[in-house]
């Protein structure tokens, strides 16, 4: 018989194989496969940013109470579906979620205050009975700023010549900021007013004909900017000499860049930042949030 089976092996009949095939594992016990972004994932971002913006329409040309930050739930029902809205949310690139949606806001005119917060969750249950808005298997919590801080302005000069470049407003000094050229001045009833945000006249030291020429059109009682603490803003009012009727208009040049004329006595215009006050079609003051 081993001489039989060596003549066979020599000339390659019925010999038995060298090794055995691998055996394919079970299921359970196969590596899981690498998840990517499939066909649906650019169908579950957009409705992600449909949701948001939305939700959010309330706020489009607003410019009072904006929102500090956003957080997206998500109920997933089990761990795919995680994955799956993990790779629509971009979690591999901290921020670019967040980038992207600015952009969708902005398309539709919504504005957040600045350096405003995103952050997302995800829940197996149910949705959190805290959301502001929700849609399905979608939660949405506008993050709202403190509202008991008083809120800090800085007003900076672009056009004109002021005895400062910038001014700063803080509610817990005062109220009401003045706004004329001169800084103190005398009303038709006799009362002195002080101004706190102050042009130079042009008979006044240190005044420079090149940057103050847009002082000329400004009045000495122009206008106020007065801090409302129950809506936590600042709001523009017309004093006598900023109103239409003394030639010396005030405006509020948007940042969308439409504009407001402040052209009714006693009423307060919101102010947000970026916004600029124009004052005389000359003069141009800057609002910035610190």
């Amino acid at each position: 018989m081993p001489i039989l089976t060596d003549l066979k092996r020599f000339f390659g009949l019925g010999v038995p194989p060298t090794h055995t095939p691998t055996e394919t594992p079970p299921p359970d016990q196969r590596p899981a496969p690498v998840r990517a972004g499939g066909p649906s994932t650019p169908r579950q971002r957009e409705k992600l940013y449909r949701f948001i913006v939305e939700s959010l329409s309330v706020y489009a040309s607003e410019t009072e109470g904006m929102p500090a930050g956003l957080k997206l739930w998500v109920c997933c029902h089990d761990l795919a579906e995680e994955e799956q809205m993990a790779v629509a949310l971009y979690a591999n690139q901290p921020g670019h979620f967040q980038a992207e949606l600015s952009r969708h806001l902005a398309d539709h005119y919504i504005r957040f205050a600045p350096n405003w917060q995103f952050s997302w969750e995800f829940v197996r249950d149910s949705l959190p009975t805290t959301c502001t808005y929700r849609q399905d298997n979608l939660g949405l919590t506008v993050l709202r700023p403190d509202m008991d801080e008083p809120l800090r302005i800085r007003i900076r000069t672009l056009m004109g010549q002021t005895v400062d470049d910038s001014y700063l407003l803080d509610p817990a000094v005062q109220t009401d900021y003045h706004i004329g050229r001169c800084e103190t001045v005398q009303a038709a009833s006799g009362r002195v007013r002080t101004n706190h945000i102050v042009f130079l006249d042009a008979d006044e030291p240190g005044f420079d004909p090149a940057r103050g020429e847009p002082n000329l059109s400004v009045s000495r009682q122009h206008a106020t900017i007065h801090y409302d603490a129950d809506k936590r803003q600042y709001r523009l009012l017309a004093d006598a000499g900023g109103l239409p009727g003394s030639n010396n208009k005030t405006k509020i040049l948007r940042a969308d860049d439409t504009v407001e004329r402040v052209a009714l006595p006693g009423v307060g215009y919101a102010l947000a930042p970026g916004d600029q006050i124009e004052l005389g079609g000359e003069a141009k003051l800057l609002v910035e949030l610190l």
